[in-house]
Parts: structure tokens; sequence; C-alpha cells
């Protein structure tokens, strides 16, 4: 799905993305060729439905062509978990697009005040990734009815023409996806668009929607991370010998000692990426079969923060024994490093209560 060739034009085109703050055109046209936004999606709706193993893999691979690229593929398809939450309608209309892609948050800053038919929607959310191609927008708000259901929160869909995007997204890495602040301005949205992403009705199913949302959201974020630092490792490995002569005029074990470094820090690395794929594969089997429990669950989770962790500190380690080539802000190293660190600092991929160690 994602090949060589594509691999190589998506690296080629990733420059100018970085400097757009956005993805090409031709990139996207790609994506919408190959239904890289819908391997969650039914058949029925146009989607390119995966089990949630392979749709890992194919994230990994799009995050080792690029990390802003590999980031709004996973975005984009994790939005298909929607299709079992929202009006079956209203998935027909909005789904079933060719340019199909969700851009919003869930965080629960907007209100929503009710109407007869609908909500008068207001609210202000930020980080919301890849919202200059988005085809539908969604965002969490409290309800303001003054009954039984005020200040519960619900999701909400969003058109484009009902959404201010303020291009505010000026972050260390992942420069091209775009991840702005949306704004949403007393706008009517039907009882249609509203829905809840905890109470699915399945309409559409598929076993990936009964899966456990935090552990689904910690493997795909997980994988985005895992294709970025395979991409440092490569393109490490293609710099340390470009370097080797002028390394070895100045010092005979400059070369030679980064080499080590390299492949010490990328053995322990994909050690861990087995370990996590391990992890996913057995529960992804007990789960077809409905022998799931709880423990294949937080291994899951567990497992996506130490490959996370064995990733940066590997990159970490490395980077500095690849001179002062790497610290222009143009170089593609560079670039990798800062889009590693980036997508690592998401909440599901940091041990906030020292329940992990990484590897030793």
């Amino acid at each position: 799905m994602i090949d060589e060739n594509m691999i190589e034009m998506i690296r080629k085109e990733a420059p100018r993305m970085e400097r757009e703050g956005r993805l090409t055109g031709e990139v996207l046209e790609y994506i919408y060729d190959q239904g890289l936004f819908k391997l969650f999606i039914p058949a029925e709706l146009g989607g390119n439905m995966q089990p949630l193993p392979e749709a890992l893999k194919i994230f990994e691979e799009a995050a080792r062509a690029d990390g802003s690229f590999g980031w709004l593929v996973q975005i984009g398809s994790g939005a298909g978990f929607f299709a079992v939450t929202m009006d079956p309608d209203e998935m027909r209309t909005h789904f079933a697009a060719r340019d199909f892609y969700i851009a919003g948050s869930d965080r629960p800053s907007g209100t929503a005040g009710k109407t007869n038919d609908g909500y008068v929607v207001s609210g202000t959310w930020p980080f919301s990734s890849g919202a200059e191609h988005a085809s539908l927008f969604t965002a969490t708000c409290r309800i303001k009815s003054g009954g039984e259901e005020d200040g519960k929160a619900y999701a909400f869909a969003f058109t484009p023409d009902q959404v201010t995007i303020e291009r505010d997204w000026d972050a260390f890495g992942m420069r091209a996806t775009g991840s702005h602040t949306i704004h949403v301005e007393e706008a009517f949205v039907p009882a249609s668009r509203r829905f809840d992403v905890t109470r699915p009705h399945f309409h559409f199913d598929d076993p990936v929607y009964h899966y456990p949302f935090k552990a689904f959201a910690a493997a795909n974020i997980a994988s985005t991370a895992i294709g970025v630092a395979r991409h440092f490792f490569e393109a490490a490995r293609e710099h340390i010998e470009s370097k080797k002569d002028d390394w070895n005029k100045a010092d005979s074990r400059r070369h030679d000692h980064a080499v080590e470094i390299l492949e010490k820090n990328e053995a322990a690395f994909l050690e861990a990426r087995k370990d996590f794929y391990h992890s996913v594969e057995k529960s992804w089997e007990s789960h077809v079969s409905r022998t799931v429990n709880e423990m294949d669950m937080t291994d899951i989770s567990m497992q996506s923060k130490i490959t996370a962790g064995a990733a940066i500190e590997g990159v970490q380690n490395l980077y500095r024994h690849l001179g002062m080539d790497i610290v222009m802000r143009s170089h593609p190293l560079n670039r990798i490093y800062r889009d590693l660190l980036t997508a690592s600092q998401h909440a599901l991929l940091v041990d906030s209560e020292g329940e992990i160690e990484g590897p030793q």
C-alpha cells in the first residue's frame, strides 16, 4: 500500500510540506487514492477496513516515509472509530466522500445550548491536526440546558463552513500536520450530528470497533513513533557512511564508534518494537476469539510507552555522535528528530505514574 516509490515521492515533498505547514496536493491525492484515511471505515461507506495489527504496520510505514504524513494518516484513519457512534445517515453523507478526513478535539472546551431541533454551539479547540484539509470537524462540548443533561459532555460534528481555523501551529516538530486551533461561534448543529463516543450503536460493525479505545489509540500513536524512529536510524546510517572519509582523516575511530553507537541503540529499539507487536497480535487474537482480558489491554498501553521510550533514548544517544551538520533545521535528520520528539510528547506515550521502566 505504501511502497518504496511512494516513500521516495513523499520524502521529496517533505521539505516543502514543512515550509508550508501542510501536506501538498500530490500527497493528499495519493492518500485519497489509497484510502489511507479510511483504514477503519467499512467498505459499504467506501472504506478500506483493516484489522488493527495490519493498520498499525501501515501507520508505521507511513511515518517511516515522513513524520507529518504518518501522523495525519494515523489520525485520519483513527476517526473511523466514530462510525459506530454517529447517526448512520450522517455517516453515509460524510464518511463516503473520497476526500473524507475528520479534524477536531476531545477537549470539552465548547458549550452547546439546546434548541427544539438541535443545538447552538460555540467553542475553541487547539491541536486539530489536518484542519486545513478536513471535510468534517468534531469537538466536545458541555450541554447548557438547565435540564437533566446540563453539564454533560457530548461530541458534535461541524461542516467546514461552520469553522474558523486559526493558523497557530508553530511547533518544534510535526510542522506539516497543520494542527491548528479551531473556533466555532453560535453554529447550529442538528441533533443527528451530536454523538456520544462512550455509547456506540454498531449500525456499522467490525471487530476493531469493539477493541478498547484507550489501547487502540495508544497503539496507533506508538506505531507512528516507531515509524519515525526507524526512519531516523536508517537516515543516520546513510549519514555516517557519507561522513566516513572526512571523519577518518581527523579521527580514525570516529566512524566506527558512531556505527557501534547506532547498532547498539537500534537493536534495543527493534527489540522493544518486536515486543510491542507481539502484545498487539496477542491482544487482537484474544479479542477476535472473545477471550481477551484486562491484562492484554494493560500490556498494550505499557508496551506503547516502553517502545516510544526506547525510540527516544536510542535516537538521543545517537544524535550527539552525528556531527554539526544535523543541527541545521534544514537537514533531514534534524526534521526527523524533531518529529519524533513531538509525536512522543503525546500523553498516551508518556509514563506519568512511574509504572514502567525502559529497556536496560
